[in-house]
């Protein structure tokens, strides 16, 4: 990949043969499509491809979110970009043994400078419901009785996650969650992060744990 600082393609889109030139954030960038191989996969690179496609769905879960709320864009890689690194980086392939694993706590869906929440229990002590606790660490500058919290929960054995948003505040110090009867017996993965009023800043997001829905 290049960077054009003269090209005479300027403010055309499309593709020359395999050259490709792309607008990227006001900067043209030229690529070269690879050539087509015919060849199968081994099971090495179909891995690869399985963890690309693992990913894309793990972080459909939340685009949107992430693409506003997740750190500050770096060069001409985009707050998705950096996201969806973060996700590839945790489904972790182990080319010895052929699988593929997602780290849990390891996912961030969001990366801001918002002040967290001290955690406290993740449990599920009526039927089809999730409830996290929490610590009110409201300061009256940065941390906001008013922060909105954010939930992200996946069970373990989808690859999909739903995002609830504005479930409480960071003076509620609980937030209970309603599921789908399919979600009875398994294992669900939480994760939490806080918004501020405006929506113009959000906390680092934090793995809240795991826990079997009653």
């Amino acid at each position: 990949m290049g960077k054009v600082t003269d090209s005479i393609l300027g403010g055309t889109k499309g593709r020359t043969g395999r050259i490709v030139i792309a607008n990227v954030f006001g900067t043209e960038i030229s690529r070269i499509r690879p050539k087509k191989n015919d060849k199968p996969a081994t099971p090495k690179q179909a891995l690869v491809k399985e963890r690309m496609s693992l990913s894309a769905l793990f972080i459909s879960g939340y685009k949107s979110f992430a693409s506003q709320y997740f750190g500050e864009r770096s060069g001409m890689r985009s707050r998705y970009n950096l996201a969806m690194t973060n996700i590839m980086n945790a489904y972790q392939i182990d080319f010895t043994k052929l699988t593929i694993t997602r780290m849990n706590e390891d996912i961030l869906f969001s990366k801001g400078d918002l002040p967290e929440v001290p955690l406290n229990n993740l449990t599920s002590a009526t039927t089809s419901t999730f409830t996290v606790t929490w610590e009110d660490n409201s300061d009256g500058t940065d941390a906001q009785p008013t922060d909105e919290i954010c939930i992200l929960y996946c069970a373990d054995d989808e690859n999909r996650p739903k995002l609830m948003r504005n479930i409480a505040t960071r003076a509620d110090t609980t937030a209970t969650v309603n599921l789908l009867n399919k979600f009875v017996g398994k294992t669900v993965h939480v994760w939490l992060c806080l918004l501020n009023a405006d929506g113009t800043r959000v906390s680092i997001s934090e793995y809240v744990g795991s826990v079997v829905v009653s």
